[in-house]
């Protein structure tokens, strides 16, 4: 079985450079028109999906929605695929990230994860690698034998932490993974075991 796994479109706090998190902030029209450039050139490569898999963050649903043009498949709204919860952190610059006192641990996240500790009302690696292994194990493993190309759209650190899962990688090499907006994943699950076929990919 085939599972890809995207990054929204652009949102103007990506564009910002200002951390979102859980916060709901909508697709720009530059992540419109990325993401409808992917889906035509996904549907030129010859992939459509048969089962879609979103986030329920409206960033993540618009582009799920403009990837299914091709597909006609059906959309499921998933919480355990939000982004990372990153509390009060949420609107601040990535520079006011790494230079505001307060976000001393917050910061470690990003730059150096085998320190970071939740606080300010961030999540924890716990409950945020708990609930993406749930999603892997109790929702996508099960597909397999049932159907073909499922999709999953969702945000940034969960793609890295889908591969965090999926590949067993220490947390330092999830930072170090950078995942462009609608860059397309693809692993592929055979016998209950996740390969990544690539990462990042954009079309």
């Amino acid at each position: 079985m085939n599972v890809y796994f995207m990054r929204h479109g652009e949102t103007d706090w990506n564009k910002e450079q200002r951390i979102q998190g859980s916060t709901d902030i909508p697709l720009n029209q530059n992540g419109i028109d990325l993401a409808e450039e992917t889906a035509k050139n996904l549907f030129k490569d010859g992939i459509t999906f048969r089962r879609i898999y979103t986030s329920p963050l409206i960033r993540a649903q618009a582009t799920a929605q403009i990837m299914n043009r091709y597909s006609g498949a059906q959309i499921k709204l998933d919480e355990r695929i939000r982004e990372f919860g990153f509390g009060q952190a949420e609107g601040a610059t990535y520079a006011e990230l790494r230079t505001q006192e307060r976000f001393a641990h917050l910061k470690n996240w990003f730059l150096n994860p085998a320190e970071y500790k939740a606080e300010l009302g961030a999540e924890s690696y716990e409950d945020f690698f708990g609930r993406i292994s749930d999603f892997l194990e109790n929702e996508i493993k099960p597909l397999e034998g049932k159907t073909d190309d499922v999709l999953i759209v969702c945000h940034g650190g969960v793609v890295r932490g889908l591969l965090k899962v999926m590949c067993n990688w220490s947390v330092l090499r999830f930072s170090e993974t950078k995942i462009p907006n609608c860059g397309i994943n693809l692993v592929t699950l055979n016998d209950g075991i996740f390969t990544v076929q690539y990462t990042a990919r954009t079309f």
